[in-house]
């Protein structure tokens, strides 16, 4: 087994850029700033355009990286000018370029520049604490982590690089991972990539009512944590336990999580197309129907033991179960009150009575009856959401999405489906695979 220092000295390897590689980003970088400022010349209510993100900073990792751009406005200017002014103003720096625009709280422009992904962001020129967008506090992000030492932004790019091959790094809504800023604070915070796997490895909640926490340095009020979910923070435990146990540089490459197969068999996908939404939009409305519609399955009887929504972020997705079961009695039992609550007893037995096959006092003297239920197998019943998708609480693209196209796959139809399908193979894969470190005590 290697030791800990021979593979951080490795993966330092993977993790720092060439010199031809950062002269090329650095030249392309000054020419889009240029272009941006030229875009903004004469605009009253701009103050400034800025390099941002983790190119400035200098925590950028190889052949792995974002040019991100703030255009920062006076604080007066309207919500409505903001947007229009911003998009116009990147517009007009990336012409030329393949571009679309994105939606964090606010519209933005991306563009790809020479293979590099460019973000021309509005932002409003604030005094901290008194912030107007959520991308306010990118300019004083890039001022706390430029005080870093070289050493310190290596340790930053070794634990991203660390991240991003465990399948925990990413802050879109589709991942809820770690966004690159929550590394840097984590590394300033734990003095280095190893402090914070330990940190992590021996990992306590802070309180029962909140699993993780990770305050801003830039804004003490904000939770960087609010948007990690639990299962990435969870998976990042159990990678910082397995990598500290034995340490190996596949953890730096991208760690592969063992595959099992033979659940395929089991996943019950939900397939249908829809219209073309903004990634964020997307993702937040599949995994709200997700949600919805995992807990209608339940409350029917049939218990998941897991599930998540995959997509090719265009027009097709899909939601994915994995159940305890998929075929249910034909009855189930009912429990009422206690007999001795007179009006909900009546009130009980009176709604039930048409449907109810046998009726009795338990030995807790709970009324309970027997009845047939509706749906005993779980692919008719999501059959049956497809044809009345808002019973369940659907967002409104995905009920309409569902309605019009929504199919049940499993067993060979979903194989074949998959096959021909890499997002939803991909999809499958990942609820059928290992979570990492799960071998490891």
């Amino acid at each position: 087994m290697k030791s800990l220092r021979s593979v951080l000295e490795e993966a330092t390897e993977i993790v720092v850029p060439s010199a031809q590689e950062k002269r090329r980003l650095d030249a392309l970088a000054l020419e889009l700033l240029r272009r941006t400022r030229e875009a903004a010349k004469g605009q009253r209510r701009v103050r400034d355009v800025v390099l941002g993100g983790s190119f400035a900073k200098g925590t950028w990792l190889p052949k792995d990286v974002d040019i991100d751009i703030f255009v920062r406005m006076r604080p007066e200017t309207s919500e409505r000018e903001f947007e229009r002014l911003g998009l116009a103003i990147g517009e007009r720096a990336t012409a030329g370029y393949p571009r679309g625009k994105k939606y964090a709280q606010h519209p933005y422009t991306e563009a790809t520049v020479d293979g590099v992904k460019v973000n021309v962001v509005p932002c409003y020129d604030v005094e901290p604490g008194k912030w107007k967008s959520a991308a306010d506090r990118s300019p004083y992000h890039l001022g706390l982590v430029e005080k870093m030492s070289e050493g310190q932004k290596l340790q930053v790019r070794l634990l991203k690089r660390f991240m991003k091959g465990v399948g925990v790094y990413g802050a879109e809504i589709e991942s809820q991972g770690f966004s690159g800023y929550a590394a840097e604070v984590l590394v300033l915070r734990n003095g280095g990539f190893g402090g914070v796997l330990d940190f992590f490895a021996d990992f306590k909640p802070p309180s029962p009512e909140e699993f993780f926490h990770l305050s801003d340095p830039v804004d003490e009020n904000r939770d960087l944590a609010r948007a990690i979910s639990p299962e990435k923070v969870g998976r990042l435990i159990l990678a910082s336990r397995a990598f500290l146990n034995e340490p190996s540089l596949s953890y730096f490459r991208g760690y592969k999580r063992k595959k099992r197969p033979g659940m395929k068999s089991v996943v019950v996908a939900l397939v249908f197309t829809h219209d073309v939404l903004s990634e964020d939009t997307l993702w937040g409305e599949l995994k709200r129907t997700l949600s919805h519609v995992q807990a209608h399955l339940e409350a029917k009887g049939f218990k998941i033991a897991r599930s998540l929504a995959a997509s090719d972020a265009k027009r097709s997705s899909a939601l994915l179960f994995l159940p305890e079961v998929d075929t249910l009695p034909s009855v189930e039992v009912r429990t009422g009150p206690s007999v001795d609550r007179r009006a909900e007893t009546t009130e009980f037995l009176s709604r039930n009575q048409s449907r109810a096959r046998l009726v009795w006092v338990g030995e807790d003297a709970r009324v309970r009856f027997i009845q047939s239920r509706r749906f005993t197998s779980l692919v008719k019943l999501l059959e049956d959401v497809t044809r009345d998708v808002g019973q369940v609480g659907a967002s409104k693209a995905m009920a309409v999405g569902i309605a019009r196209s929504g199919r049940i796959a499993t067993g060979s139809r979903l194989t074949s489906l998959a096959s021909s399908h890499d997002w939803l193979r991909q999809g499958v894969d990942e609820l059928v695979s290992d979570t990492i470190g799960t071998s490891v005590a």
